[in-house]
């Protein structure tokens, strides 16, 4: 689909002076907004349980629930297109850990295991990624932290979730945004889950930053149940005077005002509520902002949903929601999470013409497998500023710094890759470098570039620019291997039978042929460390079914056949196999006229008509 030019929407300045410094600190003044379609419209049944609120007097009756498949950029852009103001923000930004977060693969064959791996997973794929310079970091955030100002109420609020890799900073970054006024709590949440340390403390607890946007804001302060045991001595009576005190199943307990520790449990494995994504927030800890800075019918948005706890606990609260993530597996896992909660809601695509291999960190990680000559920044000792080199003729390396794919190269960024480029003129070995970017700027090209740096004179090492277009060529199609299945209807009386014959996807396949060849080797060195000479056992492999539906993770109809083209999923036929499941194959249809999508177990989607 082509895209069309963005429309600009300029973003108001800081509220603050500007107070934290660091080269290359960029301010924002304007953001973009992009073509943004329904591409799906969840509807529930009718008798579907629901919270019962009197339409008449419902604040926001006629808004409908969001979940954006789009940058946090695009979705404010759009949001502030259609005047669409929210009352509430709590995000749960990417911490700048220095890791990349993942989650395993599950073959989907019934808990029927085959092979060596006791849970059926067949390697992991990134989740996001979180590796950042911290000024690349800052910036990053900074200008999201403005853009979701702008579409905040008057009177709404923000709660910034973070950890003590970078939370001291954004804190700073908060002060310019919302004003040092806008400052309500640093909220300490303490959890129990965590490795033992030997050297430090223990870590065992986040920082949630309280905003508001002006002076004049909602909130309610909330209580809380305090368990105790007493022992008494002879005439001894409680000391808690003025307090509420009770009992119940768990023991006797006082009523106190909830201060700004909180003390909530994480998300276990065997919790209701657990959905394998890896930082997923328990739903207590963001029911309890919920309550305490909106009420029913007000919105609340949440614009790094990840595993979808805020829109899950919004809905279940009577609160409308807008969510929005990059990731597509951040937004499937909503999206299912959403449905089995009973909300209605659409899903929208932000078309920027940034496409996606699941998410930015595995677009750039498939991007770098596909360059020749590629090798990353450890293996070649880099700085952190450069993502790798390339091999060029000589037999060394031309360091290379990718722009972010969702990220335009602008006058501003290319100044800044400049000053680090510089840097390198003492180093004898380096004579060229490269900048390779998915977008940039018109105005930026050759001549530009040669200007800067025949101005500059600072430098004779020769940069290039390189389109990731020119850069991969005709392998650009190889990010998005293809996927095909073998449908086959049957007319049953007055119903059709849909069956699923045979799945595959070459993706999956190429990554079990990696593990297998991963445990083929681990056994070798098995075999050459202890020294056998004995005959050696042969490695168990994972085979696929003749079938392949092992990889699939879910099977949604559409029935409706919309003439927009919007998908309206029949959400009676939704068949989604959890770890230790498997999905039917089979289905019973009213109507041999539908669409049918599966999604396999690496969050892949194949849509096939049928009309």
């Amino acid at each position: 689909m082509a895209v069309k030019k963005p429309t600009q929407y300029n973003i108001s300045p800081a509220k603050g002076q500007a107070l934290l410094n660091f080269q290359g600190r960029r301010f924002p003044d304007k953001v973009e907004l992009f073509e943004t379609f329904v591409i799906e419209q969840v509807r529930q049944n009718e008798n579907a349980p629901k919270l019962k609120l009197d339409k008449q007097t419902e604040l926001n009756a006629d808004f409908t629930n969001l979940l954006i498949h789009g940058d946090c950029l695009s979705a404010c852009a759009y949001l502030k297109s259609k005047n669409i103001k929210v009352d509430l923000v709590y995000i749960d930004p990417p911490f700048a850990s220095g890791a990349n977060y993942a989650k395993k693969i599950y073959l989907r064959n019934g808990a029927k295991t085959e092979f060596e791996n006791e849970d059926n997973s067949i390697g992991e794929e990134i989740m996001y990624g979180d590796i950042w310079q911290k000024e690349d970091y800052l910036n990053w955030l900074y200008e999201r932290l403005l853009a979701i100002r702008e579409v905040m109420s008057e009177t709404a609020s923000i709660y910034v979730h973070l950890d003590w890799h970078i939370g001291h900073y954004v804190k700073i970054l908060l002060d310019e945004v919302f004003g040092e006024e806008g400052f309500k709590n640093d909220i300490i949440w303490h959890y129990r889950t965590g490795n033992l340390a030997e050297k430090i403390f223990q870590r065992k607890h986040d920082i949630i930053y309280f905003y508001t946007k002006n002076e004049e804001y909602l909130f309610k302060s909330q209580e809380i149940k305090e368990y105790y045991f007493c022992l008494y001595g002879p005439n001894f009576k409680s000391s808690f005077k003025g307090r509420k005190e009770g009992e119940d199943k768990y023991g006797k307990y006082r009523i106190s005002q909830l201060d700004d520790v909180w003390d909530i449990s994480g998300v276990f494995t065997l919790s209701n509520e657990h959905t394998d994504y890896n930082t997923q927030k328990p739903e207590a800890l963001v029911r309890r902002i919920i309550e305490s800075s909106s009420n029913e019918g007000l919105i609340v948005a949440d614009f790094f949903i990840g595993s979808g706890t805020t829109a899950k606990v919004a809905n279940d609260l009577g609160r409308k929601f807008i969510a929005c993530d990059i990731g597509v597996n951040a937004v499937q896992t909503t999206r299912d999470r959403l449905v089995e909660a009973k909300a209605d809601f659409d899903l929208l695509k932000v078309n920027d013409g940034v496409r996606l291999f699941r998410n930015p960190a595995q677009t750039q990680q498939k991007i770098f497998s596909l360059i020749d000559g590629f090798k990353n920044r450890t293996e070649l000792e880099l700085g952190e500023f450069w993502d790798g080199g390339i091999a060029a003729s000589s037999g060394s390396y031309v360091p290379v710094k990718f722009v972010g794919i969702q990220e335009k190269l602008t006058k501003q960024l290319l100044d800044f890759f400049l000053e680090q480029i510089y840097d390198l003129e003492a180093e004898d070995n380096v004579d060229a470098v490269k900048i390779i970017y998915a977008y940039k700027d018109l105005k930026i090209d050759k001549k530009y570039l040669e200007k800067a740096l025949r101005d500059s004179k600072r430098t004779t090492i020769r940069v290039e620019l390189t389109s990731l277009d020119d850069l991969l060529g005709a392998k650009r199609d190889l990010l998005f291997p293809p996927e095909n299945a073998d449908i086959e209807v049957k007319k049953e009386k007055d119903k059709y039978k849909v069956v699923i014959k045979r799945y595959f996807s070459s993706y999956l396949k190429t990554k079990i042929d990696d593990f297998n060849a991963k445990k083929v080797k681990k056994q070798k060195e098995i075999f050459e460390e202890d020294g056998k000479e004995t005959e050696k056992q042969t490695a168990k492999k994972i085979t696929l079914s003749k079938t392949g539906l092992e990889l699939i993770e879910s099977v949604q109809f559409d029935t409706a056949l919309r003439k927009d083209g919007i998908w309206e999923s029949n959400l009676d036929l939704e068949d989604k196999a959890g770890i230790k499941d498997k999905i039917k194959g089979t289905y019973i249809l009213p109507t041999n006229k539908f669409k049918i999508k599966i999604r396999n177990i690496a969050g892949d989607e194949f849509i096939e008509e049928h009309i």
